[in-house]
């Protein structure tokens, strides 16, 4: 792989335009801050994830900083509102790129990573790949569980959408079987756990109702 160096201020301004901008949605993600799942921890659980993709998936500079920037401002639509959302995915990212006088051509790069986070929509590069692997990551972690019924809480707590727990947990599984790991690096770390979890969810839901889930 061809090998490009970078100077010690290229560095440091791609981080700082990283750091204020993780600044800047922290704030605006604290009014949201008590959703079950859509919160800060999950922002930073994808943010770490990404940049860690990033990494090993051997991501040029100016690309990773715009993945973590997309990662940054990814959920904030919630901010604003919960449901209806899709016009105003990329919109919040946009206007504060402007603000600090972000190239275009990397504000239009930044859109497009935001918008892959949309459930199974394609992903035509390494960049949006590396995105929708660190959104759904963890649902593939030891703790899934827990955190897929924390989605369930939230949407109880926002609409009063009280599902049952077996109707929950067989949408939720149905979920796992369609999804695919994009990146290498993912498909190598996550795809035995995701194997467990799923069969974890089996047992959780033949518990409940008897089905077989074969």
């Amino acid at each position: 792989m061809l090998s490009i160096s970078y100077s010690s201020s290229e560095i440091m301004n791609e981080q700082k335009t990283i750091n204020n901008a993780l600044r800047y949605v922290l704030d605006m993600l604290e009014k949201v801050n008590h959703y079950p799942y859509h919160n800060i921890n999950h922002t930073l659980d994808v943010y770490s994830r990404s940049e860690y993709l990033c990494d090993k998936e051997f991501v040029y500079l100016e690309e990773k900083t715009d993945v973590l920037i997309a990662a940054l401002f990814h959920d904030t639509w919630f901010t604003v509102r919960y449901w209806n959302n899709e016009i105003i995915w990329a919109e919040i990212a946009r206007k504060y790129l402007e603000g600090i006088n972000w190239k275009e051509e990397r504000i239009k790069r930044i859109e497009r990573i935001i918008m892959a986070t949309v459930v199974f929509s394609e992903t035509p590069n390494k960049l949006e790949q590396i995105i929708q692997d660190a959104d759904m990551d963890n649902l593939w972690r030891k703790d899934c569980i827990i955190k897929t019924m924390n989605l369930k809480k939230e949407l109880k707590l926002i609409n009063k959408m009280d599902i049952p727990t077996k109707e929950w947990l067989i949408s939720a599984y149905s979920l796992f079987r369609k999804h695919r790991f994009k990146t290498y690096t993912a498909m190598a770390e996550r795809n035995k756990t995701k194997k467990d979890n799923m069969k974890k969810m089996e047992e959780r839901i033949e518990l409940l109702s008897g089905i077989d889930m074969e």
